[in-house]
């Protein structure tokens, strides 16, 4: 099936590179061809970011465990270091539990789901916690039952979080293309699946950079070239490709797809590109805080 997915993407003459190129090279192009009629020549809109999306998160999968791991590791030394040098275990229980305790308040009250469930019991029935709340702190006993280390527990979540996270951007697609549609309400110009298409070439392009910059900041730390030094680890994002020259190039991607596809005039595209981006911010803290939210309670 691999295999066919792949001669699928490679074929008709070379039909991925071209689409490669345009879409790195000419922000826009493609998602105005597509709007004329001319898509023969390029890879389907939705087949290039099913395959931008599978491959970038599949390398991503490959280098985020071992960072993960030891990171893990590198705090377990750290905390049985300072053990050593304190000696003072019951302060540092003491210490553990106030910050496990931080997510509910309620649950200071209760070291235990037996005890919890107990004392909801024994309740009136209006001074019971309500649904919403019951959720949350039988999770979060739980997972203190099964978690006892508060390390353990946020790493749990963070992992089950990342798996999570291509379905948040699937989920944020839409969302992104619903302002869009917003934005640019021209009276018989625009459909929604234009948006939609311009998306997806955008989402696309930004799956390649991300990937582009961590290969190469790894390959330039692995020959020597710049290598990068950390206290706790690698962080591939703070190469010779530093994020904030990644979120520059992004960014300027963003408004030249913008002012190429929409057409409209530089002083009207850095409006709109402003905006948008405001609104993205807002919708996207509200998808991370609710995904963030789901990992914690199917874990």
């Amino acid at each position: 099936m691999l295999t066919h997915f792949v001669f699928d993407l490679f074929h008709f003459d070379g039909k991925f590179f071209r689409t490669m190129k345009y879409l790195l090279l000419k922000p826009g192009f493609l998602a105005r061809e597509h709007l004329s009629g001319r898509r023969m020549d390029y890879l389907h809109p939705i087949r290039l970011y099913i395959f931008t999306s599978a491959f970038f998160f599949l390398f991503y999968f490959m280098v985020a465990p071992s960072k993960l791991d030891m990171n893990v590791d590198m705090g377990k030394n750290r905390a049985d270091t300072a053990n050593q040098q304190s000696g003072d275990t019951t302060l540092k229980n003491l210490r553990k539990d106030s910050t496990q305790n931080a997510f509910f308040k309620a649950e200071k009250q209760f070291s235990t789901l037996r005890e919890y469930d107990s004392t909801q019991l024994q309740l009136p029935e209006e001074k019971r916690d309500g649904f919403i709340i019951q959720k949350f702190q039988r999770q979060n006993l739980i997972l203190k039952e099964k978690y006892p280390s508060r390390k353990d527990l946020m790493n749990k979540v963070f992992d089950v979080f990342a798996h999570q996270f291509p379905k948040m951007l699937f989920v944020s697609l839409p969302l992104f293309a619903f302002i869009l549609f917003l934005l640019y309400a021209r009276k018989n110009q625009y459909y929604f699946a234009d948006h939609v298409v311009f998306t997806l070439h955008f989402y696309s392009t930004v799956f390649i950079l991300i990937f582009l910059a961590i290969f190469l900041n790894m390959l330039l730390h692995w020959t020597g070239l710049f290598v990068i030094y950390k206290e706790k680890d690698e962080n591939y994002l703070d190469g010779a490709i530093g994020s904030g020259y990644l979120i520059i190039i992004i960014g300027y991607y963003w408004y030249r797809s913008l002012r190429n596809f929409y057409g409209q005039s530089r002083l009207k595209t850095i409006f709109k590109f402003v905006l948008q981006l405001l609104i993205n911010l807002f919708v996207f803290s509200i998808l991370f805080l609710l995904f963030f939210l789901f990992s914690f309670m199917i874990i």
